[in-house]
């Protein structure tokens, strides 16, 4: 119980920065709202405000990866859906089984 209450935190934690890191890069494009990690089944949702878009849009990391070298962290994102079909066939085509550097701020809440 501890254990799930201790990855529940830690989660929440990555959540938060990433939002704030995703917000601060891509900001020209539109807003994260939301953000969810589930760390145990490998697992990202975020909920946006795009641009343009009067609805916001949802988009999940079905399943990714992270990786080591070196003191460097990565992800690898393997599958994506979200609430516009249009969208997961371009994160799909964009993303999918690409290999991320992970900023110090995430890696160090690894």
């Amino acid at each position: 119980m501890l254990r799930n209450m201790a990855r529940g935190m830690k989660d929440g934690a990555l959540a938060l920065a990433l939002k704030a890191y995703v917000n601060d890069k891509l900001g020209a494009y539109g807003e994260i709202l939301e953000c969810s990690i589930d760390s145990a089944n490998n697992r990202l949702t975020v909920k946006a405000l795009l641009k343009g878009e009067r609805e916001p849009v949802t988009a999940t990391i079905e399943r990714y990866e992270l990786e080591s070298e070196g003191p460097d962290r990565y992800i690898v994102l393997r599958s994506f859906t979200s609430s516009r079909q249009w969208l997961t066939l371009l994160l799909t085509k964009l993303f999918a089984n690409k290999r991320y550097k992970l900023p110090a701020a995430v890696s160090a809440l690894l």
